[in-house]
């Protein structure tokens, strides 16, 4: 069968020895390519036909880019193979008779075989100034993929930014953003330079060039913050969060979402920048303050109140990808700043009542990591709403609710009451979130101890068996108590506990039930097994 197929594969090649191969032909060796148990003889014999045709001058692009994807397939399939094959593209790409397209395929599928060699700085300057839009903008997407002087790309992507093909403009500020994020640029001047550039077009009429323009004045910006010293840090900083709030009400959706991802990435901005975006009010001092703009005469200075309502807009915003993406950039800026993040938990509350799924997600997340940073500081009013999460119809929000809770530093009773009302709640409606729920309750008795104790004080008529001795396990309410009962007494924090002993003898009753919900912590769970059943034969 491999001999039938290699001769017809020769012959239909042999008779039209000036014509691209025919499909039948490219079926043939196709079939015999893709076969692992193809002998040598034959890949050998193959490859000698493909690398003639690719070589023939008359052949157009489209047949190059066949046999060439042919080759890359026979590299793949075949390894030991591979090195004739990089060498047959590479003879093809030598030619003067191989077009600025079927040079740029070749240069792919050597890229692809990590034919690194083939990649040097003469090739890619010898392209990317031909008129082919779409070689150009191959070469710069894959520009890291060649050996280049740093400063000589810089220069080329600078210059391509000013291109009139909006692609290409887009793709020289993605080059921009990616040098600035692999190297260290010593001349500050030559990244401002970039900065400003990215920061006019901001302002292009296409919305890529626009998101494109976002991440290189994110990066520029960060390179330039690096490059400063303590106080010109500062201000750049702040420079680069003004900027970038300046585009969170931009008309296009991606460049919204693109402001919002780069404002997430801000890792030093001022209090009072920090509040102006969860207010339009300025303080007096931000009133009158202005950061550097453009270096035009339309646009050179811009006002801090750029960053008034940003992220109230972007929270608002009728897409939802928008609004999570604001709740991410919340998220990690809130640990910059105590009193930032104490005004923006009163945002989240709200958007707990999103229609979006992602959202109500995102802002529990936000709540979540501001709960690791000790940030979180809740009241009453955020309490009532957000309590009603745990009890919502989707698993995932229960979950990350839970998560939240169980983080949370409650600073009063009537708090902690509410969460444990919660939860209550959240067992009884949903019996399987039973494992979950009780090692929320278990963190929460563990790190609030005096509360439990006045809660079961008023509760243990719930604990306790009916007049006929008995007590029904599957009273979720009565369960969650007694969980909360025996959480006390083992608290690191608080060795005495008034809880009467008598408790422990009705967990036993539901003993496998609260060790399997501590299985998040095996030595919490190895501690607490122990000192129920000490505290029962105590009772005995």
């Amino acid at each position: 069968m491999e001999n039938q197929l290699l001769t017809e594969f020769e012959n239909a090649a042999a008779n039209i020895p000036d014509s691209p191969l025919p499909l039948r032909a490219i079926n043939f060796v196709l079939s015999l390519v893709s076969n692992p148990s193809t002998t040598d003889s034959s890949l050998a014999a193959i490859l000698k036909t493909l690398t003639q045709s690719l070589q023939n001058p008359n052949h157009r692009h489209s047949h190059h880019r066949a046999i060439l994807s042919i080759l890359h397939l026979l590299a793949r399939r075949h390894p030991h193979r591979r090195k004739d094959v990089i060498n047959s593209i590479q003879s093809f790409s030598l030619l003067p008779s191989t077009s600025t397209r079927s040079y740029a395929e070749a240069l792919s599928a050597l890229l692809s075989l990590s034919a690194t060699d083939a990649f040097n700085e003469p090739e890619f300057l010898s392209l990317v100034f031909r008129p082919c839009v779409s070689v150009r903008i191959w070469l710069l997407r894959n520009a890291n993929s060649f050996a280049m002087r740093p400063s000589v790309l810089f220069t080329v992507l600078f210059g391509l930014t000013k291109d009139p093909y909006p692609n290409m403009r887009s793709a020289a500020l993605d080059g921009l953003s990616g040098l600035c994020k692999c190297i260290v640029v010593e001349d500050k001047s030559l990244i401002q330079g970039c900065y400003f550039r990215a920061v006019e077009l901001l302002f292009d009429t296409e919305d890529t060039v626009r998101c494109s323009a976002i991440c290189a004045v994110s990066e520029c910006g960060h390179s330039l913050v690096a490059a400063n010293h303590e106080k010109s840090r500062s201000d750049w900083s702040d420079t680069l969060f003004v900027q970038l709030c300046s585009m969170v009400r931009d008309m296009s959706v991606k460049v919204r979402i693109q402001a919002f991802n780069s404002l997430g990435n801000v890792e030093l901005v001022s209090k009072d920048l920090l509040l102006l975006t969860l207010s339009k009010k300025a303080s007096p001092a931000m009133k009158e303050k202005n950061f550097p703009g453009q270096f035009t005469t339309k646009s050179s200075k811009l006002p801090a109140s750029s960053a008034a309502f940003a992220f109230v807009n972007g929270l608002e915003d009728e897409f939802y990808e928008v609004r999570s993406s604001a709740c991410r950039a919340l998220q990690r800026l809130t640990i910059l700043s105590a009193d930032f993040a104490g005004e923006a938990i009163d945002l989240l509350v709200d958007v707990l009542n999103d229609d979006s799924l992602d959202v109500r997600l995102q802002a529990l997340e936000a709540m979540h990591s501001m709960g690791m940073f000790d940030c979180l500081k809740v009241q009453e009013a955020h309490l009532k709403l957000f309590v009603s999460t745990l009890v919502d119809n989707d698993n995932l929000i229960r979950s990350a609710a839970r998560r939240v809770v169980k983080i949370t530093k409650l600073r009063t009773l009537t708090l902690f009451k509410m969460c444990i009302d919660g939860l209550v709640k959240n067992l009884e409606l949903y019996p399987q979130d039973e494992a979950d729920v009780f090692s929320v309750l278990f963190s929460l008795g563990k790190k609030h101890g005096k509360f439990v104790v006045n809660v079961i004080h008023g509760v243990s008529n719930l604990i306790e068996p009916s007049l006929g001795g008995k007590w029904s396990l599957d009273n979720a309410r009565a369960s969650s108590f007694m969980v909360l009962a025996i959480s006390a007494p083992v608290s690191l924090e608080r060795r005495i506990c008034s809880i009467q002993p008598v408790m422990f003898s009705y967990a036993v009753t539901i003993l496998g039930r609260i060790s399997h919900g501590l299985t998040d912590n095996s030595s919490k769970r190895k501690s607490v097994v122990p000192h129920i059943l000490r505290k029962v034969m105590r009772t005995c």
